[in-house]
């Protein structure tokens, strides 16, 4: 994939609003398509009551979990974009007020699916609410969707750290150790013997959450949305291209790594061909969006709107789908539905919910968070304050 130069956006990237929604259905379907078929024990299996499974959409669906790590470049796509000229306290509040309310509002609604299914015993429920609200990186949590959230702030955190020294420009540099880092490791995952010392080692090194935390199993995509924002907003330059170049290779080497682990996992024989593909489509798209900005914005306001909408509905998607659309689907099943119109219109409501948490339920709750955090800043100290 080339990188040319090209001006940096000065309007909202509706691309990677496309792009964001387009990650979080394909996470959707491999939940409702793939996962509920070969893990019936899983969050969705339960919340469904094993009641349902479409072995006929496992070839479509399996690598439908490639939209994690969409999401993860993504991200240091955008937090790049977004920190350069934040002061920390705006910084820290700007992703408090863009995370929290999602989950305040759908982790309720997860718990409230799990009483009604009736899978999860209540203490490990209640503290999954806990752990899910509170956003403590460590299970368990209401739904597995949550994982992710733990990676993205450990991510934030140390973005935070950088701006906090008021040195933003280290940015570039904790990209390249966050990448080459995550890139080695996979990369000696790649080529060792898992039944050596070393191959054990880096076994429990993949199944510890404190590496992922880390940032050991997921720096790759960080750096990624870093130095894509470095050659298409900021500056474009050799160096950048070559990291784009090595991280892109990197991506499809954890890519094929996880499509191994999912089919031991599962007893499968997919290939890493789909996976690895989507990705650099994915990849390919978002550079081409964020250099067609413009072109973008010549659409009617009416589809603009609608865009920009689809991108606010990706948060609560992502975290309701798994549990509550599971537990509608289930039901729906269950109830004497047809399996195919019970899963059309799960995903339905299911995006319902999320149009309508996205519209008017989340904005409502983001106010109110604004407020309540600019009240403490105007307690802070003096000089802290000023530096905020």
């Amino acid at each position: 994939m080339t990188v040319t130069a090209s001006p940096a956006p000065k309007q909202h990237l509706l691309g990677i609003d496309v792009l964001r929604f387009a990650a979080a259905l394909m996470v959707l379907f491999f939940h409702f398509c793939y996962l509920i078929t070969v893990s019936p024990h899983g969050f969705i299996g339960n919340a469904s009551r094993q009641a349902v499974t479409f072995p006929e959409m496992t070839p479509f669906s399996h690598f439908g979990w490639v939209g994690v790590q969409i999401f993860f470049v993504i991200s240091g796509f955008v937090i790049a974009f977004s920190g350069e000229k934040a002061t920390p306290f705006g910084f820290l509040s700007s992703r408090v007020v863009r995370l929290g309310p999602g989950a305040w509002i759908c982790a309720p609604l997860t718990l409230l699916a799990t009483i009604a299914v009736g899978f999860s015993p209540a203490e490990e429920m209640y503290r999954g609410l806990r752990h899910s609200m509170a956003f403590i990186p460590w299970g368990p949590w209401i739904d597995g969707s949550y994982w992710t959230l733990g990676i993205e702030v450990a991510f934030y955190a140390t973005v935070l750290g950088i701006i906090s020294l008021g040195r933003f420009p280290l940015v570039r540099p904790l990209a390249m150790v966050l990448g080459a880092v995550s890139a080695l490791f996979w990369l000696a995952v790649t080529v060792t013997d898992p039944a050596s010392g070393l191959g054990l080692k880096l076994a429990a090194a993949r199944g510890s959450r404190l590496v992922a935390l880390l940032l050991v199993h997921h720096g790759i995509f960080f750096a990624l949305g870093v130095f894509l924002w470095l050659e298409l907003v900021k500056r474009p330059a050799r160096a950048n291209q070559m990291w784009i170049g090595a991280l892109l290779v990197a991506g499809c080497v954890q890519i094929v790594a996880d499509n191994a682990h999912g089919n031991a996992e599962f007893g499968a024989h997919h290939g890493a061909l789909a996976p690895c593909a989507t990705w650099l489509l994915a990849m390919a798209f978002m550079v081409w969006s964020v250099k067609a900005n413009a072109h973008w914005h010549r659409l009617p306001g009416a589809a603009r709107a609608a865009i920009r909408t689809a991108g606010m509905m990706t948060f609560p998607l992502y975290l309701l789908h798994q549990v509550v659309g599971g537990a509608i689907l289930g039901a729906l099943v269950l109830g004497g539905w047809n399996r195919w119109n019970a899963l059309a219109a799960t995903v339905a409501l299911v995006l319902a919910a999320s149009w309508l948490i996205a519209k008017h339920l989340e904005p409502a709750l983001q106010r109110l968070t604004k407020q309540a955090l600019m009240l403490i800043r105007a307690y802070l100290p003096g000089d802290v304050r000023r530096a905020s």
